[in-house]
């Protein structure tokens, strides 16, 4: 049971550094078959489409459970009188500060008749009932130590020490507390246990019971307890009481000596700290605010009295919090248990998405480094990565001792694991620039933001930035730092000290900044109050000290889905607050709120395009001309007005924004009479074929589609180019090629030069057919190769292949359509393959152009673009890409994106190089009726 018992909490510490569940954006967004990308970045708002690859669909949230101890109230002992008759009367409560030491309040070292209390007992509820006392110890007083200035007619100094006869035995249900003896007490929340009254005039109750009460400022305080108010209180309330209360419970009569604590967190686990001492207050039941002795004003005196009754070796600090919390940390309570109940006993189960602290891989953040002579060093500067050479951190970070950062470091992890943590492997990379936002003020809050430019790309997908002015979600995790020994997980017989800091990755929660009590210290460097700029966050449980400090320009945080994938989104960078946000708020610099700015720095205006005159090209509208009227061209040559789709190539010159005139209306046009198409041209011209493809074949569409259900999705449109060999007759398919118009076949200009095999053949409806139609071998008359295709670059690496006789369409055979869009390009396209006598398909996803050229460190050739295959693919020459979509929901149309030209190594990541087509369209258009190679 042990060893399984080892297993679990092996496992625990492992789905501590699990991310948190990833959200939904909220954002009305299309499927991901249906969106586009541009071809070259536009915004920065573009991190789904541009690593869309990368995105992920799975998560996991580990959960278990194991036998619960009563842990809660491990340190509070119930402090009784023996009677004559052996009796014990439990009249106070006190806590346990070392192993054979409590403390209590003074006025409970004698009772109304003046006798001092024997006995105090641990780990025991009820403690009138034996059903709970398996885990319960009673020990003797033998020594007890009131404060030296108390008096039992007064109700100041009321702190006491009481020394045991023998040491506790250590366990998860009997363990000292530590003492809170900051003399600040920010905590919103304390809480107080006892076995005291339940209401006044009521008997104490035999079951322990705690309430939650809020501090309250001694000067409020004031008006319940005055010199006239409260017997012996003659100089009214003094620093060494703290008040709380409660609007519903407050401590009673019995409860006196008990603790007023607050339970802080550390290593998965929670440590009592003793913030105070029940010690008087009025009438209870009543809602009046009880008053405490502070611990904190004793420090001195509490470790004197140690040293003087035994403790020898005590040292001062030994009461610090990171010592205290470590002593006895491995029986602590986790912080993320539930404990349940039932038939088989008492549980504690453990859900990792409640956890508070955890060491998540941030992947995305960087370390700022100055040069080494810089004294002192500065250590705690962070960024968040959003580009594959770009850091963003606070304009605090971009000056330190006169300097600006010289250096970055970025982690990435290994397999390799140590003390439950993943070993990382550390790599410095050079800033080369820095931009400080314009509006920056050197120690204000307001624009305090900067870029950081790289000399080379980071191994790390960078963050996206979550451009909207509301999260999706409230929880976040956030890139900070912690002490060593007290974020990892210690186990029982060896704990490990290490003061060194660690990263940490705490969750948070996203405030409203209307809400946001922040503490005095740093409202001077608001003085506009938060803005939308800042973000709020932070989170209930207040830690011991150390256990997490935020760092200047850490990222906050989280997964998003966007587009049914998964990405990291940085939703700001943390600014200033204590504890990470734990107990009060801290505040992050929220980056939508500087999109602007940041996209004026990563994407300057771009130089107008060389092409830019023909942006201004005029479409004419003639008002007076009407259908069949003569027309005039601007050089004197006379047309036609004809029905737009009676002219030929009229989409041609709209895409390619050429001036036209139209006569009335945009339904009529002015045409010249070589390109008025009669009813035999419109039908069957191949250049007509291609303007009007999206309009043909639907019914073969629809048909392949309703069959698509139960089979493989039929390929109408793809030809296998062959070389036949003329004397044996023995067939070896070159590539692929793919059917544009009744008589011609695209493909690559390298399929159509391989040595010795020259295509001769094309083969139709061979690959998925469904249909009873046989095989069409056609054979080719001219291939036509693109005038300035180079072979050893891979240029224009295209070709038409004309066949010796038009087909006659099926649903089996059937052209399909060229995508003419040339500033976006499908988000996911698939690119067919042919492969030992196999078709192969793969997912691939485009990639800008600049990215492209960064990823195979050489220029493109004009009308070549790159897409990411998503699985290793074996490429051959005249690789297809094609898109389903548009049309109608049940006939679809296909179209050629582009044809795979060379690249695409798969395990170095390097794209796919194509020929997109849409550059070649023109080319395309202007020889479909070449009669020569």
């Amino acid at each position: 049971m042990g060893c399984v018992y080892l297993i679990l909490l092996v496992s625990l510490v492992r789905a501590t550094v699990a991310d948190l569940y990833p959200v939904l954006s909220g954002l009305d967004e299309d499927l991901p078959e249906n969106s586009f990308m541009p071809n070259e970045r536009a915004t920065i708002d573009d991190c789904h489409l541009r690593h869309y690859r990368h995105g992920n669909t799975g998560i996991v949230g580990p959960a278990f459970a194991k036998p619960a101890f009563l842990t809660e109230f491990a340190h509070i002992g119930a402090i009784g009188w023996t009677q004559p008759d052996g009796k014990i009367i439990w009249g106070c409560g006190g806590s346990l500060i070392w192993n054979n030491f409590i403390i209590t309040a003074a006025h409970c070292t004698a009772n109304d008749d003046n006798v001092s209390p024997d006995v105090v007992r641990f780990g025991d509820l009820n403690i009138y009932s034996d059903e709970d006392d398996r885990y319960a110890q009673q020990l003797t007083i033998v020594s007890i130590i009131r404060h030296p200035k108390y008096s039992f007619s007064a109700r100041y100094y009321d702190i006491a020490l009481m020394k045991l006869d023998n040491n506790v035995s250590v366990h998860e249900t009997v363990a000292p507390a530590c003492l809170w003896l900051d003399k600040e007490v920010r905590f919103k929340e304390l809480e107080s246990a006892g076995w005291g009254q339940t209401g006044f005039g009521e008997s104490p109750t035999p079951i322990l019971l705690k309430i939650t009460l809020k501090p309250m400022s001694n000067e409020n305080c004031t008006e319940h307890y005055t010199s006239t108010t409260v017997r012996g209180l003659q100089r009214g309330l003094d620093q060494h009481h703290i008040c709380a209360g409660d609007a519903k419970m407050d401590t009673c009569l019995g409860d006196s000596g008990g603790p007023l604590h607050i339970r802080l967190q550390h290593n998965y686990k929670v440590t009592p700290f003793l913030v105070g001492l029940t010690s008087f207050g009025r009438p209870c039941g009543q809602s009046h605010p009880g008053v405490y002795t502070r611990i904190a004003p004793f420090r001195s005196w509490i470790v004197e009295t140690l040293q003087k009754n035994g403790l020898t070796g005590l040292r001062n600090s030994d009461f610090d919090p990171a010592d205290c919390a470590l002593r006895h940390v491995a029986i602590r309570q986790l912080d993320i248990s539930n404990v349940v109940t039932n038939q088989s006993g008492v549980f504690e189960s453990f859900d990792i998405q409640r956890e508070y602290i955890s060491r998540d891989y941030v992947g995305e953040k960087v370390q700022l480094k100055w040069p080494d002579t810089v004294t002192p060093q500065k250590n705690n500067c962070m960024g968040s990565i959003i580009d594959h050479n770009i850091v963003v951190t606070l304009g605090d970070c971009t000056s330190h001792a006169g300097l600006q950062p010289s250096h970055v470091l970025h982690a990435e992890r290994t397999d390799i694991w140590v003390r439950d943590t993943p070993v990382l492997d550390e790599k410095l990379y050079n800033v080369i620039e820095i931009h400080l936002h314009p509006n920056y003020i050197n120690g204000s809050y307001y624009n305090n933001i900067a870029i950081l430019k790289i000399d080379r790309s980071f191994n790390t997908l960078p963050a996206c930035i979550w451009n909207a002015p509301n999260l999706p979600d409230p929880l976040i995790e956030v890139a900070t730092v912690g002490r060593v020994d007290l974020i990892i997980y210690q186990y029982k017989g060896n704990t490990i000290y290490d003061p060194s800091y660690a990263s940490l990755t705490p969750r948070v929660y996203a405030y409203d900044n209307t809400n946001c009590l922040l503490a005095d210290q740093y409202k001077k460097n608001l003085v506009e109050g938060l803005a939308h700029q800042h973000l709020c966050f932070g989170n209930d449980p207040f830690l011991v000290p150390e256990v997490c400090n935020l760092t200047s320009g850490g990222p906050l945080q989280r997964s998003v889905f966007r587009l049914q994938r998964h990405y990291k989104h940085v939703y700001g960078i943390s600014l200033f607050g204590r504890d990470c946000g734990y107990g009060e708020p801290a505040v992050a610099i929220r980056l939508h709120a500087h999109m602007n700015w940041l996209e004026s720095v990563l994407l300057p205006a771009k130089l107008p395009s060389q092409n830019s005159h023909s942006l201004d090209a005029v479409q004419f509208i003639n008002s007076d001309l009407e259908l069949f009227d003569r027309c005039d061209f601007y050089d004197e040559s006379v047309g036609l007005c004809v029905p737009t789709e009676r002219c030929r190539r009229v989409r041609q010159r709209l895409e390619q924004n050429e001036a036209m005139i139209f006569c009335g209306n945009g339904t009529i046009i002015c045409c010249l009479p070589k390109d008025v198409l009669d009813d035999e041209q419109l039908l069957n011209d191949e250049d007509q074929q291609l303007e009007d493809c999206e309009n043909r074949f639907e019914s073969f569409r629809r048909r392949n589609f309703l069959s698509s259900a139960e089979q493989p999705q039929p390929k109408p449109h793809i030809a296998e180019v062959v070389w036949m060999n003329e004397k044996t007759g023995a067939q070896y398919t070159l590539c692929l090629g793919y059917l544009i118009t009744t008589g011609t076949v695209i493909t690559s200009a390298a399929c159509t030069e391989i040595v010795n095999r020259k295509p001769n053949m094309l083969l139709f409806g061979t690959i998925r057919s469904q249909y009873e139609d046989f095989p069409i071998r056609a054979p080719i008359a001219t291939i036509i190769r693109h005038p300035q295709y180079e072979s050893a670059t891979g240029a224009n690496n295209l070709a038409l292949i004309k066949l010796s006789d038009p087909i006659k369409p099926t649903a089996a055979i059937f052209p399909g359509c060229l995508w003419r869009n040339k500033t976006h390009t499908p988000l996911v396209a698939t690119l067919q393959t042919f492969v030992q006598s196999q078709l192969r398909q793969s997912s691939v996803h485009p990639v800008y152009d600049s990215d492209c050229k960064r990823y195979v460190k050489t220029s493109l050739h004009g009308g070549e673009f790159c897409m990411h295959s998503t699985t290793s693919q074996s490429t051959n020459t005249a690789g297809l890409i094609v898109w389903r979509g548009k049309g109608t929901k049940n006939a679809p149309v296909e179209y050629l994106i582009g044809v795979y030209s060379r690249g695409g190594n798969y395990e170095a990541d390097e794209p796919l190089i194509n020929s997109r087509i849409s550059e070649y369209v023109p080319w395309i258009i202007d020889n479909l009726y070449t009669e020569s190679v």
